[in-house]
């Protein structure tokens, strides 16, 4: 399934620099694409792909509660506007999903899925793989009517500093290989910033960002991906 059919289309793809790629998606059916999160969300395939039967019982234990608190509390079949709840799952969603079809890169499911607490979970909210086995750690941030790159690039650099990244490896490890796990112990690493965006001229958009102080200290690491979802008013 195509973004587009999901209800969003990727409107840039750029990189900053070599190791710095931006997106920026506008969604075109909102009601269409929180279906389609939610689908997503629900779709438990993954956890056939693990090895060992108690892992694939252990994790649908978690996934049967997140996904019945989130359809109870957060994302409804009949919703067709977003809320600061949903908009951060779309958020996460879209930026992940992106990332995995378009760089090709290791799809593993949201944060919320498959860890302990069934919602408000510390840490990353998702996290992918790129082609040279570094992990990414993702933060989605959602501020009404205003560009939430700030949020987002403050949130994952606070949380480099507290070691949640590494925290986090817990909840990820059976998804990732062994030594791309040793490798974020050792400072080698990227991140993901997702972000509810206006209508600010890419170019500004990004002028802006590389003038945020999070950004500075972030692109030392050895990626960093910026989504932008056009969701403000």
């Amino acid at each position: 399934m195509t973004g587009v059919e999901r209800g969003y289309e990727i409107i840039e793809s750029l990189d900053v620099e070599p190791h710095i790629k931006f997106f920026r998606i506008r969604p075109t059916d909102i009601k269409l694409t929180l279906r389609s999160v939610f689908e997503s969300l629900a779709n438990k395939s993954w956890i056939m792909r693990l090895d060992q039967g108690y892992l694939s019982d252990a994790f649908s234990v978690r996934f049967e509660r997140t996904i019945n608190h989130i359809s109870s509390n957060i994302i409804h079949e009949e919703d067709d506007s977003l809320t600061s709840d949903s908009a951060e799952y779309v958020i996460s969603e879209i930026a992940r999903s992106t990332i995995v079809e378009q760089l090709d890169y290791l799809d593993i499911p949201l944060g919320e899925l498959i860890k302990e607490q069934k919602s408000g979970n510390p840490g990353f909210d998702f996290y992918s793989m790129n082609k040279s086995n570094i992990i990414l750690f993702g933060e989605a941030k959602y501020v009404a009517a205003q560009n939430a790159y700030g949020r987002a690039l403050e949130q994952i650099s606070r949380f480099h500093t507290e070691k949640r990244d590494v925290a986090d490896l817990c909840d990820i490890q059976n998804f990732c290989p062994k030594a791309s796990c040793e490798e974020v112990c050792k400072g080698h690493k990227g991140f993901i910033a997702a972000f509810s965006s206006k209508s600010t001229p890419t170019e500004r958009l990004i002028s802006n960002i590389k003038n945020n102080v999070n950004y500075q200290r972030l692109s030392s690491h050895k990626e960093l991906i910026l989504v932008a979802v056009d969701i403000c008013q």
